[in-house]
């Protein structure tokens, strides 16, 4: 028997009341049974959890941006109260959509989600493993579809601060993001000792079972198992038959950021791409970094005395139509 949880976090979206609106159309609906939770503040989604869990909820409709989604997640894989995952839905409501825009749900029009809400018709799914912190500084394993440090890292920080925060969100601020640092490879020669740039050096060692994938001064590494990333990227190239974490490393300096952007960034298998960059499927790898790492947007510290961890994580299933 289907039952249906929505959750809905209005501060996703800076605002914008997508999620809010929903929830009013769901209310609207009283033929429906659904069990509507519009969270006043972040903490009250771990009761709704355990409610749903309780009641023995089948499908979770999500309506926030990444953060909500691994918040979630994480809660779910580490807590163990479902008997079996829901199946998740992801609503593209919030600031930053990247695991919706690759796994969310493909009808926009909040009437016709409401409608689909009410009454499931046959839908479309995807399954995704997650990429599992295993020992992040404060203890607490983390759960997301999307881990990087380095420049990704800094990059994500400063697009919270300079466009999520004044209400440009999505594909637009990640643009804004790049531009900048374009801009500053074009006209500013290379710094390592500025620290307001995102294209300096940072010391990264990644490790896969005994080999060695980079070490030293690297620009930045990320894994994911999404199959796209914001603006449709696709910044991997090492196959998929090693496992479903996806890693990729790039060293410091880039001879040339701008040349060697798009061919990164949205290249093929056999794609040309920076001297010392690297691209692996694995199923975990080991991070040695002092920089803080992000996974979906929540930033986290690695801990001082050992390597991070990174592991192949629960495995969800997605209702994308």
């Amino acid at each position: 028997m289907i039952r249906i949880g929505v959750i809905v976090n209005p501060g996703s979206g800076r605002g914008r009341g997508k999620g809010l609106a929903l929830a009013e159309l769901l209310k609207a609906n009283s033929s429906t049974s659904v069990d509507v939770v519009v969270l006043g503040k972040f903490p009250e989604i771990y009761p709704a959890l355990e409610r749903f869990a309780a009641q023995g909820v089948t499908d979770l409709f999500i309506s926030s941006g990444d953060g909500t989604v691994q918040a979630i997640q994480t809660w779910l894989a580490e807590s163990k109260a479902f008997a079996m995952f829901p199946r998740l839905c992801l609503l593209p409501h919030g600031t930053t959509n990247m695991t919706a825009a690759d796994l969310g749900f493909k009808r926009r029009n909040l009437a016709e989600q409401a409608a689909f809400i009410a009454a499931p018709s046959p839908q479309e799914t995807a399954e995704r493993y997650t990429v599992r912190v295993a020992n992040p500084a404060h203890g607490k394993p983390q759960h997301g579809m999307f881990f990087g440090t380095g420049a990704v890292s800094e990059a994500t920080r400063y697009c919270q601060t300079a466009f999520n925060d004044k209400g440009v969100g999505g594909n637009w601020a990640t643009f804004a993001t790049l531009a900048t640092v374009l801009s500053k490879s074009l006209f500013l020669a290379p710094n390592p000792n500025d620290p307001n740039r995102f294209d300096r050096p940072y010391p990264i060692t990644v490790k896969i079972k005994e080999q060695i994938l980079c070490q030293g001064n690297q620009l930045m590494m990320l894994a994911t198992t999404l199959n796209k990333l914001i603006l449709a990227a696709k910044p991997f190239w090492g196959g998929s038959e090693g496992g479903p974490l996806r890693v990729t490393t790039m060293p410091y300096p880039i001879p040339s950021i701008p040349r060697w952007i798009i061919p990164t960034l949205y290249g093929s298998e056999t794609r040309k791409f920076p001297p010392g960059a690297l691209s692996r499927a694995c199923t975990a790898c080991e991070v040695s970094t002092r920089t803080s790492f992000v996974i979906d947007g929540e930033f986290h510290d690695a801990p001082q005395d050992q390597p991070l961890r990174l592991e192949t994580g629960s495995l969800f299933r997605y209702i994308t139509a």
